[in-house]
């Protein structure tokens, strides 16, 4: 079978690789339609992923599974996470999913830019939704991407009545825009180099900025009472962006920062200003079931709506130039994988 492989380099290749077969409480599903994320564009973020099969956010059928599974059969259409917690151990019965040893070792065989993947049983039995009829397959693709935004939300306790400003309108930007506004937000904003970008965040209401020097603080002025917002959410794993964003941030508010940093770097930050004006730095790793579950509900609901935020797609032998693509802001937000009916 054909799957998506990244080089030492960062690059990625379509190859050949042996088709999965599916174990005791596990089953093979054939891919529909496969997102790329934003962390596979991160150059040194992939290359420590060299020779592994990419992909992540993914949709599709169940083609075969193996002794013992009950709940799902050939022919459902489902989204599995690819990455399941146990939901026994201490970090689980916090809530805190993504620090369970057994998330963290799990993983879809070999990745969801392949044309069959093997769903492990910890992550079809606790983290594997059927898609809802009326949903799309690549709408159905959107529930990681959301799953993570609605996480990060919870975590700065973003609610009714509170502002939000997003430093970057790439997808995940775009999808925080609609669910705060969802939520009742009371402002939206955005910062984004891309005018394409820009222009799809307006359609959720929400007032947009080039980038600049002045853009965060321009974005402040004209926030309720000049004050700043509730939640200022920095997209780009830049320290630099994150040192810039925090007088954006509202006295009491948070800065939600949702993409890893690269190691090595360090945020240099006054833990005077902080203090003073209360102020909460907030970071937002992946998401547990509880947060696909839902988001998957939002989606079929169309209370956040994901279709037309889908800008280019491309068969999966066509996988360089639609990695290609989506590393081209301008016109481009989300950049699909298609594959083939069997």
């Amino acid at each position: 079978m054909k799957a998506v492989r990244v080089g030492e380099d960062g690059s990625v290749a379509v190859v050949e690789i042996a088709a999965p077969r599916p174990g005791a409480g596990e089953a093979v599903m054939r891919t529909r339609a496969a997102g790329i994320c934003g962390s596979d564009l991160l150059s040194w973020y992939v290359r420590r992923k060299a020779g592994a099969i990419l992909g992540h956010e993914v949709a599709g059928e169940i083609v075969e599974v193996g002794e013992g599974v009950a709940d799902f059969a050939p022919g459902d259409r489902v989204v599995p996470h690819h990455h399941a917690p146990c939901l026994a151990c201490e970090a689980c019965r916090l809530g805190r999913f993504v620090h369970c040893a057994t998330w963290k070792s799990s993983a879809l065989d070999p990745g969801g830019m392949a044309e069959l993947v093997r769903i492990p049983t910890g992550n079809l039995a606790r983290d594997t939704h059927k898609i809802p009829d009326g949903t799309q397959d690549e709408e159905a693709c959107w529930t990681e991407p959301l799953a993570t935004v609605l996480k990060a939300l919870r975590r700065a306790a973003f609610g009714p009545g509170q502002s939000l400003l997003s430093i970057g309108l790439g997808s995940t930007g775009q999808l925080a825009l609609r669910l705060a506004a969802a939520r009742g937000a009371s402002r939206l904003a955005g910062i984004d180099p891309a005018a394409s970008r820009r222009r799809l965040a307006e359609t959720t209401g929400a007032a947009v900025f080039d980038t600049g020097e002045d853009a965060i603080a321009q974005a402040s002025r004209e926030s309720p009472g000049r004050r700043g917002f509730d939640v200022v959410l920095v997209m780009p794993g830049s320290p630099d962006v994150m040192r810039a964003a925090l007088p954006g941030v509202a006295p009491g508010g948070t800065l939600l920062l949702f993409t890893m940093a690269a190691p090595g770097q360090r945020l240099e930050i006054e833990p005077g200003d902080l203090y003073f004006r209360e102020v909460s730095i907030v970071p937002s790793y992946s998401c547990g079931p509880d947060d696909t579950r839902e988001a998957l509900g939002l989606i079929a609901r169309k209370i956040v709506r994901v279709g037309d935020l889908v800008t280019h797609r491309f068969p999966l032998e066509r996988a360089a130039e639609a990695f290609a693509r989506a590393r081209d802001p301008e016109g481009s937000l989300k950049v699909l994988l298609t594959f083939p009916a069997a």
